[in-house]
């Protein structure tokens, strides 16, 4: 890569400041501005700086003061509910936007986003799905791609994210927070997004159902719910988001194909867990399971956030930056990762019908 220096800002100092202080060593990234409208995360990523001797980095609390600063790119990193209208002002500033996700909320934030991208064909817009960056999804999409399990059938993926019932107290969740009033299977594009990517799919449809058990009582909406999905090659995939389960935070992920299948292992921890496949061309394996011994990293890759992807996802961007290459997940990808998630919560709402999935032209 171009030794060129991008200068980046970041406005979301909660994720948005964990994720910028894993590329702060890079040869290619220099933060230069700050933005949160909580002061105490403002002031705590300010002393991070500061016990990193990281200096030149203004702070501030307004968006609109922040996008006049000495930066071209920047990570948006605010609420899941609002990314688009911060996305949207970025780019009409002359910034190159990674922004995180879900892309977009609604049918009519896509075709907002997706206008503004085209308004702006000189700047990068890129999605920040991290879960594509893990080892084991780049080794099942090239294997995939190499025609290792045929025409996929069948996926599906789970999304298990748990909270501790002892802590389940109404101060801990605040109407403001997006957390507490975002139904669970809107939050799918850790899970779908890979899928999609390794079976180079989109999907066309959604029945989804939302169990009506309460994990949380503070939780407004549906803590629970299964998406089925059909694709436009002809595949199922099933989606679970499930926020409170009794379980430790993990990713599931299988995929059934014409010549193989191949799964995660579900008693490892995803940062130690391996593959476990069976392909038609290697004999004996249709009894016996083949260990593909990737998990979220490669051998001799970085750790970081997310098993090192938080960090291979940023230097991406950059990358399409200094190269002025066409960002690895662009915009019509995030719109296709994000839109799923809020038809299938409609599907639920309307008992479970068949709601059909545009493309966003």
């Amino acid at each position: 890569m171009d030794k060129r220096v991008v200068k980046m800002g970041v406005i979301g100092l909660g994720r948005g400041y964990g994720v910028m202080s894993q590329v702060l060593d890079c040869d290619n990234v220099r933060l230069t501005a700050i933005c949160d409208n909580n002061p105490d995360k403002l002031s705590a990523a300010e002393k991070d700086l500061k016990k990193r001797d990281y200096e030149g980095v203004t702070s501030y609390t307004d968006f609109d003061e922040m996008l006049k600063g000495d930066f071209e790119a920047i990570f948006v990193a605010t609420d899941a509910v609002c990314h688009v209208p911060f996305v949207v002002k970025a780019l009409d500033a002359g910034k190159h936007v990674i922004s995180e996700i879900p892309a977009v909320n609604s049918l009519e934030e896509a075709r907002i986003l997706k206008d503004a991208v085209n308004a702006h064909p000189e700047l990068k817009y890129m999605a920040g799905e991290n879960c594509f960056y893990w080892a084991f999804i780049k080794a099942w999409k090239e294997m995939y791609a190499n025609g290792k399990f045929g025409q996929a059938v069948y996926a599906e993926a789970e999304y298990l994210h748990p909270s501790d019932y002892r802590k389940y107290k109404k101060e801990n969740f605040p109407l403001s927070h997006w957390r507490t009033t975002l139904p669970a299977i809107k939050y799918l594009t850790h899970d779908l997004g890979p899928l999609l990517y390794i079976m180079d799919d989109n999907v066309v449809s959604v029945t989804c159902m939302e169990s009506d058990v309460v994990y949380n009582p503070y939780k407004t909406e549906s803590q629970c719910g299964v998406a089925l999905f059909k694709t436009a090659k002809g595949a199922v995939i099933k989606i679970l988001v499930n926020f409170g389960s009794f379980t430790r935070p993990d990713h599931n992920f299988r995929l059934f194909g014409t010549k193989g299948s191949i799964e995660t292992d579900r008693i490892k921890s995803l940062s130690e867990a391996h593959s476990f496949a069976q392909f038609d061309d290697i004999p004996g394996t249709f009894n016996e399971k083949i260990d593909i011994p990737v998990t979220l990293r490669f051998p001799g890759e970085a750790d970081g956030g997310h098993g090192g992807a938080d960090r291979k996802m940023m230097l991406d961007f950059v990358k399409c930056i200094v190269e002025d290459t066409t960002p690895p997940i662009d915009v019509d990808m995030g719109i296709r990762i994000s839109i799923p998630g809020f038809l299938a919560h409609e599907s639920a709402v309307q008992g479970g019908a068949p709601v059909e999935i545009p493309v966003i032209n």
